[in-house]
């Protein structure tokens, strides 16, 4: 394995509405703006070690010849999930639908404990807020 310190780990979201996106993730899930960039729109969001980028799509970078990156194709099957770990699924679940966020449905508790249910940002990729089974 190479050797290297890591610092942090995030994940960098193509989005159409670059606005509706940050205010989602900033309003909503009290993530706090890191580095904010213009031309073209890009945000480093943050909370505690977590970072998330929102990067508008469609715009060519020089170190990334040949890719575009592009939100979501086909929102009812996004390539990827965001994972919110959180101590009371059900209250966050409570809270977000009062400040209006959609939800694919309620929380859902599966047999092996815990309970999880799902979120979607404006682009449609889907925020899974989960409450891990307590441990035995």
């Amino acid at each position: 394995m190479a050797e290297f310190e890591l610092e942090e780990v995030g994940t960098v979201l193509a989005v159409a509405d670059f606005a509706a996106s940050l205010e989602f993730y900033t309003k909503h899930l009290g993530l706090e703006p890191v580095m904010m960039f213009d031309d073209p729109p890009f945000a480093i969001l943050g909370r505690g070690s977590f970072r998330l980028c929102l990067a508008e799509e469609g715009h060519p970078a020089e170190d990334n010849p040949g890719v575009l990156m592009q939100s979501l194709p086909d929102p009812q099957n996004p390539p990827v999930r965001l994972v919110l770990w959180v101590s009371d699924c059900a209250a966050t679940y409570e809270s977000l639908v009062a400040e209006g966020v959609r939800f694919l449905g309620p929380p859902w508790s599966p047999p092996w404990g815990g309970s999880r249910c799902f979120a979607v940002d404006p682009d449609g990729y889907h925020v899974e807020i989960e409450q891990l089974p307590a441990e035995a």
